[in-house]
């Protein structure tokens, strides 16, 4: 007690203190309020004429500036920090009020449709809301959308929120949570922008307009809403839908397996693990269901699948097994994957160490197998090497591996052109991400864009002839191996190819069995076939297994003879490898910087509407834009136990592969300060600190 009235006599006289926080708290507010009314009387004169961040430096750091000279006593270094917050509460929302105030002076906003010059304002209008289309929304310059500018933005998506992919795994065992990596869109849209959540079902590339419907299940008193259809005029359109995930026709995959390529499929699948350790630990479940339940089977050792597996097993070992003693000695974490290692499009060392950082763990891999159906409870595999087929019994079983066209690209494809949009990936642009036949009125980002680039297939005979060391006229294997080790750096096409088609660079016969099936395969069907079922395997760009389709041989032909490879059959592969691989990874970076670059391009070399016979017409982008350049900045990965491995950029880099505990916690700063915004960094940096201190939530909420 005497202690209180000694701390309460204590904090009376330092607020009676005559230098003190009576005088701060005075001319704190008179500064800062008089720098906030200057700011709000320069947006009502001109809404451009101070940006919300100027008017807010001005205001934060001359209000912190007398207040740090009040407040010099160490006594009133709280105080200092408790305004110093303020501070910062009050530049964001001064910020929020500037970003609306410069919408709100325009008295008209819908008549305001024309340009200074007369002629229309550019209406673009992008489709989604993943990385592609928010990079570019955040890098637009705002000055471009306001109401004088030249560009009429409308964001078309179903999902009003933008997710974070990476972190995917993480949520779906409780690391993160799921509203911690999603960010709402209509925070980015720009303030005469307009956001509509509807899908895009269909493009008019003649008409220049999409039809859109609202596809989420609502009924209210006037009826249904869901399926409603309308019609969105555009001069030019950004398609950044980004990819589906590809099944390959594997039997059984839609009905038995979980995605992971949503927030839904995170929710669903954190859903269902805790209900198999809950099922599992009533009485009337027998130990051959406990045993069943309890195995959980991951198809794909790409980063997403060597990701989940990782927190999977992290969530099973740190928590569940805390809460459910009694099982942890059943549980199986198990992965399938086509390769001998995982995470094989890394470096060599990095796959290696992984893989043994995964047998180290605990957690069972299934290498060397391809997936030829998935039944209720069970994964039917093929063994590589013996040819031979077992059972991988699950309670659930997880497919990441594979992308493909999204429906909408799918259908675009087919409107333009025949003989322009072959590739069955995505749709080809060139180098400035215009999509080929649409007259520059139709761009694409992401998972959307193959960026077309100077092939292989242009230099053939330069390829061929440096191949063919023995001068014989052919390349056999050992020759091909060396051809595409050394050429794979001039072409990344090539590069992707060489690592899908042996793992080492040396393995002859791989490559023989590789090369024989190609030249073999007489149909588009089977080619794709031989692709998805030899190289295919992790999420970024790898396939799996289509099914059990033979591939056609050639007749005669004595199949165990080594194959060899005339120059008209190169150029026949090198035609189809253009057809199927990717010039560029699908991954969020390369998403993130064609959108930068499309902001940068939009601002440099404006697309605004030209006079034409039928009326103002977009004319594509000025002949000195620059195009598009991709710069790789290496790639993580998670695997468990706080240990993270990373691929850097440039494989003869001096660092090398960096792996461990310490690329563990680089990669948790990187997930945290890479997200989109600031709330977004403060609530993964405490799901994280959570997780560590406390446990993941092992509730159903």
């Amino acid at each position: 007690m005497a202690a209180s009235r000694t701390f309460a006599t204590k904090l009376g006289a330092f607020w009676s203190s005559p230098t003190g926080p009576q005088t701060t708290h005075f001319w704190g507010p008179v500064a800062n309020w008089g720098f906030v009314i200057a700011g709000v009387a320069d947006t009502q004169k001109d809404a451009s004429l101070l940006s919300p961040n100027m008017t807010g430096a001005m205001c934060v750091y001359s209000a912190l500036f007398m207040r740090f000279a009040l407040a010099i006593k160490p006594r009133n270094y709280l105080l200092f920090a408790c305004h110093a917050a303020n501070e910062t509460v009050q530049l964001y929302n001064l910020q929020r009020w500037q970003r609306h105030a410069k919408g709100w002076s325009v008295s008209d906003r819908d008549a305001d449709t024309h340009t200074p010059t007369g002629l229309p304002r550019t209406r673009i209008v992008v489709l989604g809301s993943g990385w592609g289309a928010i990079s570019l929304l955040r890098n637009l310059d705002p000055k471009l959308t306001s109401a004088a500018g030249p560009y009429d933005v409308t964001l078309v998506s179903p999902r009003n929120y933008f997710l974070y992919t990476p972190l995917l795994p993480s949520a779906a065992t409780g690391t993160v949570e799921p509203r911690s990596i999603v960010d709402p869109v209509r925070s980015h849209i720009p303030d005469t922008g307009n956001y509509l959540e509807a899908e895009c079902v269909d493009v008019d590339p003649v008409g220049k307009t999409i039809l859109c419907q609202y596809s989420k299940p609502f009924k209210g008193q006037d009826g249904e809403y869901t399926g409603r259809q309308f019609s969105v005029p555009y001069d030019v359109l950004v398609v950044a839908v980004g990819s589906v995930t590809n099944t390959f026709n594997v039997p059984g995959v839609e009905e038995n397996c979980f995605f992971l390529k949503d927030m839904e499929g995170a929710k669903a699948l954190r859903q269902r693990i805790n209900e198999c350790f809950e099922i599992s630990a009533l009485p009337s479940t027998t130990p051959e269901e406990r045993k069943r339940l309890l195995t959980f089977v991951v198809v794909g050792g790409g980063p997403t699948g060597v990701e989940l597996a990782a927190e999977m097993h992290d969530y099973i070992k740190e928590d569940l097994s805390v809460h459910f003693p009694s099982l942890k000695d059943i549980v199986r974490v198990r992965l399938v994957d086509t390769h001998d290692h995982i995470l094989n499009t890394y470096d060599r060392q990095i796959a290696i160490y992984a893989t043994e950082q995964f047998q180290r763990q605990g957690i069972e891999l299934v290498m060397n197998c391809r997936v030829n159906e998935v039944q209720p409870g069970q994964v039917v595999v093929t063994d590589a090497p013996t040819k031979e087929k077992r059972n991988v019994e699950f309670g659930t079983c997880i497919w990441t591996t594979g992308i493909k066209m999204h429906p909408l690209v799918v259908k675009l494809a087919k409107t333009l052109p025949q003989g322009i949009q072959e590739h069955w990936k995505s749709l080809k642009t060139d180098q400035f991400l215009q999509v080929q036949g649409t007259g520059g009125s139709i761009l694409a980002l992401g998972d959307a864009a193959t960026v077309s680039q100077d092939t292989a297939l242009n230099h053939a005979e330069q390829l061929f002839a440096e191949g063919d060391v023995n001068g014989d006229g052919t390349l056999n294997c050992e020759e091909v191996i060396a051809l595409m080790l050394k050429a794979r750096k001039r072409f990344p096409v090539l590069a992707e190819f060489a690592a899908r088609m042996n793992c080492g660079g040396t393995d002859v016969a791989a490559t023989a069995s590789f090369m024989r099936q190609m030249m073999h395969s007489i149909t588009r069907p089977s080619y794709d076939n031989v692709i998805a079922t030899q190289t295919f395997g992790d999420d970024a760009d790898e396939e799996e297994e289509t099914g059990d389709e033979p591939v056609a041989s050639t007749s005669g032909e004595d199949p165990t003879e080594e194959p060899t490879m005339t120059l008209e059959q190169f150029k026949e592969q090198l035609e189809e490898l253009n057809k199927g691989l990717r010039s560029l990874p699908a991954t969020a970076q390369v998403a993130t910087q064609q959108g930068k670059y499309l902001a940068k391009v939009l601002k440099d070399s404006p697309i605004i509407l030209r006079p034409g016979p039928n009326g103002p017409t977009v004319t594509g982008l000025p002949l000195d834009a620059s195009p598009f350049k991709y710069v790789h900045l290496g790639s993580l990965a998670y695997i468990g136990a706080d240990k993270a491995v990373m691929d850097p950029a440039h494989k003869d880099s001096p660092v090398g592969a960096i792996k461990g505990w310490l690329m563990g916690f680089a990669w948790k700063g990187a997930e945290t300060f890479m997200q989109i915004s600031v709330k977004n960094m403060y609530l993964v940096s405490r799901d994280l600190v959570k997780t560590k201190v406390f446990g993941r939530d092992v509730s159903d909420v």
